[in-house]
């Protein structure tokens, strides 16, 4: 049992792992693939105004998830929440014995 499946039924969501695209060797397009991955914890981690006057606000949450062997969050992995927002994983994500943590940035890769 991981530490995400002791909290609240409805405080998890299920999300949409974003894996591939960008471009091979040739410059052609690479296949993209969405894998649904269910049971995740979102929360919020940071919020910031940039000061160079520009009116993008930068914004980082975390995902947890309960281990389980048969899939892994990459650094490459973009993530898609229910609501619609595209996150991308902000560095390595980390595996731990109650679960996995991935760091999150919102924004375009």
């Amino acid at each position: 049992m991981g530490i995400v499946s002791r909290f609240p039924a409805y405080w998890r969501v299920d999300v949409v792992v974003i894996r591939g695209g960008g471009r091979d060797d040739r410059g052609d397009p690479l296949p993209v693939v969405e894998l649904p991955v269910a049971g995740c914890l979102i929360g919020p981690r940071s919020t910031s105004e940039p000061v160079d006057r520009a009116d993008l606000v930068d914004a980082s949450a975390v995902l947890y998830r309960d281990p389980q062997p048969s899939f892994v969050f990459l650094s490459t992995d973009r993530v898609r929440t229910p609501d619609g927002v595209e996150w991308m994983v902000d560095g390595d994500p980390k595996v731990w014995p109650m679960g996995v943590e991935v760091p999150l940035r919102r924004g375009a890769a």
